[in-house]
């Protein structure tokens, strides 16, 4: 890189869009994870069953939040990112509101669906700013700083949400929750500007993205990129189902309000998940610096850390002890994020790091958000004749099997990570 492209890549206020980027993403998953803490009175008051509960926390949200990702991301590619995210804070804000004023399963279901639709046109953008703001050597510890905001979001969702529920209700809390997008667009507006692409590689190419067809025919190309997928959709199954039944089960199991669970969650998983994102990144920057190949190894290690460690909180017959088991995987969850999303921006090339994004979040939204919450909703069912209340325990033990499988798929792809990282060295200069 040279001193005009330093200068260029040092006048960008990188740390300032960072800041904003990061609150962004903690109002995201406020948002998304508040739904969590109140499935318990949402069951009771519309008198829905686990199964039905299943899709309003994986599939209403995950269908347009996933299909949506692609065609939003090409937009992002052509147009001003922040523009695309200031669209999507308005809409799923609004969806989240319109969840206080559902009276039925399908109107819930619906809104929801209006919570994905939003909320689909917020990470692809938001990584690929990030991608262009910062270089590979740095850009470990900006999408930790920047998944600290969506870990922050999911460790205090509950405790919000669950503190709102107690003196409002559940409706009110939704209302509540849908004005929190209003500040956060017109920080957007007022504060966040979009990098030209290829920024950090000090490219000045500002001609248009390549079709989609064949950003995608390049990235499945690249074996490092093709087994991310899997891997990454495997954790997605693993993980939702943990974060969005978590809360219920715990109500469920041991008796406590939604308020007393929120505000413990926000204890032993929320803070052990800020500071295993925290220590990804740094570790990520670290290793990386040494060998690349840490951007698969690391998740893998954490992945593996969560599959020996989950299963005890859900063998515990003590709340407390429950609690403190929780501990450890909660780290571990944190640790995979910026290196595992490090990889796919690393993987992708200058004018298709959204697409890249887009299609890590197609392929785990539908499938992992999908799918997962309705797994273990749909099993717990199946199990309730046989182990009445403790069905849903039980139907926990999928999720350390899926965390092996991500474990294996991320020590594969490490293999090909080197040359798929050339390979879109390439594509950025060529495009």
């Amino acid at each position: 890189m040279d001193d005009c492209q330093r200068q260029d890549l040092s006048a960008f206020p990188a740390k300032r869009v960072l800041l904003v980027l990061t609150l962004f993403l903690f109002v995201n998953y406020v948002d998304r994870y508040a739904l969590s803490i109140l499935l318990e009175p949402i069951k009771r008051d519309l008198g829905l069953s686990d199964t039905q509960i299943g899709l309003l926390t994986g599939a209403a949200f995950a269908l347009l939040y996933s299909t949506l990702a692609l065609p939003v991301a090409r937009l992002a590619e052509h147009r001003n990112r922040m523009h695309v995210l200031l669209g999507a804070v308005l809409i799923w804000s609004v969806g989240t509101a319109l969840c206080g004023v559902a009276g039925s399963f399908f109107g819930f279901f619906m809104a929801r669906m209006l919570v994905g639709t939003g909320e689909s046109g917020a990470i692809p953008p938001a990584h690929a700013i990030v991608g262009d703001a910062f270089t590979i050597e740095r850009r470990g510890t900006a999408l930790a700083i920047l998944s600290f905001g969506g870990a922050l979001g999911t460790a205090l969702a509950p405790l919000i949400a669950g503190q709102l529920e107690q003196r409002f209700g559940w409706r009110d809390t939704f209302l509540v929750l849908g004005l929190l997008g209003l500040p956060v667009g017109l920080l957007l507006l007022a504060l966040v500007k979009d990098p030209r692409r290829g920024l950090s590689e000090g490219l000045a190419n500002t001609a248009n993205p390549p079709p989609m067809i064949i950003v995608v025919r390049r990235l499945l190309r690249r074996p490092a990129f093709a087994l991310l997928i899997p891997a990454m959709v495997a954790l997605g199954l693993a993980e939702y189902s943990l974060f969005l039944w978590l809360p219920s089960y715990l109500v469920r199991m041991f008796g406590h309000s939604p308020a007393q669970v929120g505000t413990a969650l926000s204890l032993y998983q929320g803070v052990p998940l800020l500071v295993g994102t925290l220590l990804g990144g740094l570790l990520s920057d670290r290793l990386v610096s040494r060998d690349r190949r840490w951007l698969a190894w690391l998740p893998s290690i954490a992945c593996a850390m969560v599959a020996g460690s989950a299963a005890c909180v859900f063998l515990a017959h003590d709340y407390q002890l429950a609690l403190l088991l929780l501990i450890l995987p909660s780290t571990a969850c944190g640790l995979y994020l910026a290196p595992a999303y490090a990889s796919i921006q690393a993987l992708a090339g200058a004018r298709s790091r959204a697409t890249a994004s887009a299609m890590l979040t197609f392929a785990v939204n539908l499938l992992g958000l999908g799918l997962g919450p309705l797994l273990v909703g749909g099993t717990s069912d199946l199990l309730h004749a046989r182990f009445g209340d403790d069905s849903l325990r039980y139907a926990f033990f999928l999720v350390p099997v899926l965390y092996g499988v991500a474990t294996l798929l991320f020590l594969l792809s490490a293999r090909f990570l080197l040359a798929g990282i050339e390979e879109a060295d390439a594509d950025s200069r060529r495009d």
